[in-house]
C-alpha cells in the first residue's frame, strides 16, 4: 500500500514535464537601449544580427567624412532576422519570404532638425509620400506597385512626435514586401526609428506577430 501511494505523484509529474518545460521558455526577447530609453520585442526564436554589417546595409556607414563617423559612433542600431540563415542583407532582400525588423536611434545633426517633419519620417526607408515616390520616379529609381496600408501620427507626448506608416512596393525578384514603419523624432533632437520588412503573404499570415513587435516599440524621453 505504502508503495502505491506514490503512484499518482510520479505519474503526474511525468505529465506535467513537458509543459514545464514550455513555460520556462520565453516566447519573446526584449530589447532595450538603456541609454535612449528605447524598448521593444521580438520572438525568441529570431536572430540577432550585429551592428557593423547593418550599418552597411542601411547605408549609414558609407561615408568617410568626419560627420558620419561621428555620427556612427553616436548611433545604436540593431536587427532580429527570423530566416533560418540570417543575414543583414534581408533588411533589404527583396527575394526574402521571412520577417526581419530593423531599429535604429541617431542624433540629428542641426541642418536636419531644421528641416526634419513628419513626411520626412514616412520617407525615411523608401518613397511614401506622393512628393517622394515623383521625385524618385522622376530619377529613374521608382519602384512599382505601391499601396499605402496604414498612415497614423503618433502623438506619445514627452516631447515626441512620429508617424507609423505600413505600405507595400512590388520588386523585381517577383515578391510583393511589405514594410511597417514606425518613427519619432524628440525634441532634443533624436531619431528614433524602427522598421519591419516581409513579404505581403508574410504579412497576411503572420500580422498579429509583426504587430505585436511593432505596438512594443517605446521610446521615454
Amino acid at each position: 500500500m505504502l508503495r502505491a501511494r506514490f503512484v499518482f505523484p510520479v505519474v503526474l509529474l511525468s505529465c506535467l514535464a513537458p509543459l514545464l518545460a514550455a513555460c520556462g521558455a520565453p516566447s519573446y526577447h526584449y530589447v532595450k537601449n538603456s541609454e535612449d530609453k528605447t524598448y521593444f520585442k521580438v520572438p525568441a526564436t529570431w536572430h540577432r544580427i550585429d551592428e557593423q554589417p547593418l550599418n552597411l546595409v542601411v547605408g549609414s556607414a558609407d561615408a568617410d567624412s568626419a560627420a558620419a563617423t561621428r555620427i556612427n559612433e553616436t548611433t545604436w542600431s540593431v536587427g532580429f532576422d527570423a530566416a533560418g540563415t540570417p543575414s543583414a542583407g534581408h533588411l533589404v532582400d527583396s527575394g526574402s519570404d521571412e520577417p526581419f525588423v530593423y531599429a535604429n536611434v541617431r542624433p540629428l545633426s542641426e541642418e536636419q532638425r531644421g528641416v526634419v517633419s513628419l513626411n520626412m519620417l514616412r520617407d525615411l526607408f523608401l518613397p511614401v509620400t506622393e512628393t517622394s515616390r515623383s521625385t524618385a520616379e522622376q530619377g529613374g529609381n521608382g519602384l512599382p506597385g505601391f499601396e499605402l496600408l496604414r498612415d497614423e501620427t503618433l502623438t506619445p507626448g514627452e516631447g515626441l512626435r512620429g508617424v507609423r506608416v505600413v505600405y507595400s512596393y512590388d520588386f523585381t525578384l517577383g515578391l510583393r514586401q511589405t514594410f511597417d514603419q514606425t518613427a519619432y523624432t524628440s525634441d532634443d533632437g533624436r531619431l528614433y526609428w524602427l522598421v519591419i520588412r516581409c513579404s505581403a503573404r508574410c504579412f497576411a499570415e503572420r500580422g498579429d506577430e509583426l504587430d505585436a513587435i511593432a505596438t512594443s516599440f517605446t521610446v521615454r524621453n
